[in-house]
């Protein structure tokens, strides 16, 4: 196989949610692979941080503050990446992660549902919108979608974050078929159990959590982010340029998306 395949050079790409985690893998991978990258996300100073490092690899990047949940704001991140670059290849939909409260269903309020699908779901339309239209006038252009587990079975627990990721995974194929007679690939990427810092910070608190959804983890570990940004590097890649519309689950064989904690729960409710 040519290796070549998999070199990003010359591509411009924007990653949303990049000053941590996977967003963060995501961006400095693709500078590893010859892209010039775009950082959007809310947290300035790691983000900075991100864009210190891709210009220690050689590479240009640009760093803009976006809330990925106001269009004016998407607007202007989009504006700044074409008077920089000129262009725009690759987005990667990453932003979203934890909206705050939540929880089972009875407890949750509508304004934590709705923050919930805002932040998971909503911000992945407006980003698409916005920044397709300028890949659509190009006739060229990869979108990857950053879904999850979550998105594949039940959540219970946390309905609204499973409910928005599914939504991913069926706004990738529709996208990918609207959009495909205008040479645009749209595939998610669906990351299993990652060590992430919220996540990483949890498991050291709670090590008995950590045993208990690694016993359904075939492979018996957590990923890294780098694992995920390798994928991500595929599918942006002219390697995977017949595939669109699919979601690539990488989560070393996750036996079912249902927590752990869930079966104590079942006992409360019964015991009320």
């Amino acid at each position: 196989m040519n290796l070549s395949m998999f070199d990003l050079t010359g591509q411009v790409a924007i990653v949303t949610g990049a000053s941590r985690g996977i967003g963060r893998a995501i961006a400095f991978g693709f500078a590893q692979a010859g892209a010039d990258v775009v950082l959007a996300a809310r947290s300035v100073d790691a983000m900075n941080d991100t864009a210190a490092q891709i210009r220690d690899e050689g590479r240009k990047t640009l760093a803009v503050p976006t809330d990925v949940r106001n269009v004016d704001q998407i607007r202007d991140m989009l504006q700044k990446t074409l008077e920089a670059f000129g262009r725009v290849d690759i987005l990667v939909n990453n932003a979203g992660g934890d909206s705050g409260g939540g929880g089972y269903v009875l407890d949750m309020t509508v304004d934590e549902w709705r923050d919930g699908i805002d932040l998971n779901l909503n911000s992945l339309f407006y980003c698409s919108k916005i920044i397709g239209e300028v890949m659509v006038r190009n006739k060229t252009g990869n979108i990857i979608n950053i879904s999850s587990g979550m998105g594949f079975g039940p959540f219970p627990g946390g309905s609204h974050h499973a409910a928005a990721r599914a939504g991913v995974i069926n706004f990738t194929k529709s996208l990918a078929l609207e959009w495909a007679p205008f040479n645009i690939r749209v595939n998610s990427l669906a990351p299993g159990y990652t060590e992430t810092s919220l996540p990483a910070k949890l498991w050291k608190e709670h090590p008995e959590s950590l045993e208990a959804l690694l016993k359904n983890v075939p492979l018996g570990r957590v990923a890294q982010p780098e694992e995920m940004a390798s994928v991500a590097i595929f599918l942006a890649s002219p390697a995977s340029s017949y595939i669109t519309g699919e979601t690539i689950y990488v989560s070393g064989g996750l036996i079912t998306t249902v927590p752990p904690r869930w079966t104590d729960y079942c006992r409360q409710q019964r015991a009320l």
